[in-house]
């Protein structure tokens, strides 16, 4: 507990005099540098949870949750995996057989590989960016948008697509050769499925891989995409005759880099905070030098040691505190202002921020995660409680007979 005399010592002390000007400056530095430090971390982390939640539901609107491989000759059924997610009460949002391979696809302006996709038109539907399948049947094909522009493409168009598979002609062995014709095209929103994939039906890719049955797998979306490892698990013990990956396992290399850029990012941030908790120390002990003889008039008064520690540690805590709540009001009306903000900056300052052709994002995203929040409240009071502890017990161990020795 704070005692009235500590608590009117501190105020006392806060309302600096005009002698103790220099130190009202460095006490203004260092809460504008807490403020800072801890808006800044919550704006980047905010940005970068903004930029992982909208790269994870991009990928999960093409990458499958859970894809399903047959080990050996072994067909894939999908009935029996339909039964063990209802047995293990497991909510499937689709669960469809797909035909993977690659090709090269050839236009009158340029070629281009391409990833082929073979799936029936009633599982296509399900996917929510395709609108258009009206003329999706044998022999077509469905472009992605940013190939279709890249290449020349348009609506009703034949294509030509090789395939790795080898034909006997009387010049030898020549790539296979397919044409299609284009029967729509889509945006998906993400770029490496718009730049890269084309669409055919099921039967057709089974022409072109030549029943090769190492490229049909069985594609599976849950709702519960958080626990995909720990189902992967059960089907694995369930079905020994199938193997399976994950989104996780697929994208793994690209989460770690998220994850360490993230850690990275808070380490070299919290700087920030450090640096301006050096400017508490500085600004409390300069405080405790300046009042020598005060201090020494209340040890001789009878205010123990403890008392004078606490006053200037309390102090110290105060800056340390309030430039944490300013901080945390200011990043989190940043961050959640942010693309208002980048509007207003590309306007005023007529250049573009964040433009969409690079990013592939149409706005600048911003996710605040108050655990996070809370987390660098957190290590920013605790950061500004050691600060305050030097002086505060500098001040504790005055020796009041030499603090008077001269006055």
């Amino acid at each position: 507990m704070i005692s009235a005399a500590e608590l009117l010592i501190i105020k006392n002390y806060i309302r600096s005099k005009k002698k103790d000007s220099f130190l009202k400056i460095i006490s203004i530095f260092s809460f504008l540098g807490i403020s800072i430090g801890v808006a800044t971390l919550i704006i980047v982390m905010s940005v970068m949870n903004g930029f992982r939640a909208e790269l994870f539901d991009k990928l999960l609107k093409f990458n499958p949750h859970i894809t399903v491989h047959s080990v050996g000759n072994d067909e894939l059924s999908i009935p029996k995996l339909i039964q063990f997610f209802n047995e293990k009460k497991i909510e499937v949002k689709s669960i469809r057989k797909v035909i993977k391979a690659q090709g090269l696809l050839v236009s009158e302006r340029s070629n281009s590989g391409i990833g082929i996709i073979g799936i029936n038109k009633e599982d296509l539907l399900k996917d929510e960016f395709i609108k258009d399948l009206s003329g999706y049947e044998k022999g077509s094909v469905v472009v992605g948008t940013a190939l279709a522009d890249k290449l020349g493409i348009a609506k009703n168009n034949k294509i030509n697509v090789l395939s790795a598979n080898n034909v006997s002609t009387p010049f030898g062995k020549l790539p296979q050769q397919f044409t299609y014709k284009v029967a729509s095209t889509f945006s998906s929103g993400v770029s490496e499925l718009d730049y890269n994939y084309v669409f055919i039906p099921y039967n057709d890719a089974l022409e072109f891989i030549k029943n090769n049955k190492n490229l049909i797998s069985v594609d599976i979306k849950i709702k519960d995409v958080n626990n995909v490892d720990l189902y992967k698990k059960e089907l694995q013990k369930n079905f020994q005759n199938y193997y399976f990956t994950t989104w996780i396992d697929n994208n793994q290399t690209f989460f770690d880099a998220l994850l360490v850029e993230r850690n990275v990012m808070f380490i070299i941030l919290t700087l920030i905070i450090i640096v301006a908790a050096f400017n508490i120390v500085t600004g409390m002990t300069i405080l405790v030098k300046n009042k020598t003889k005060e201090i020494a008039i209340f040890n001789t008064l009878g205010m123990s040691k403890f008392s004078i520690s606490k006053i200037f540690f309390i102090m110290g805590s105060f800056i340390g505190i309030s430039g944490t709540i300013f901080g945390v009001i200011l990043g989190v009306v940043f961050a959640h202002n942010i693309e208002a903000i980048r509007q207003f900056v590309s306007f005023i300052f007529q250049v573009k921020v964040f433009p969409p052709e690079i990013y592939f994002l149409s706005k600048m995203p911003s996710l605040i995660d108050y655990k996070s929040v809370l987390i660098i409240c957190f290590f920013s009071v605790l950061i500004t409680f050691f600060a305050s502890l030097y002086p505060a017990m500098s001040a504790s161990k005055l020796n009041p007979i030499k603090g008077l020795k001269y006055d």
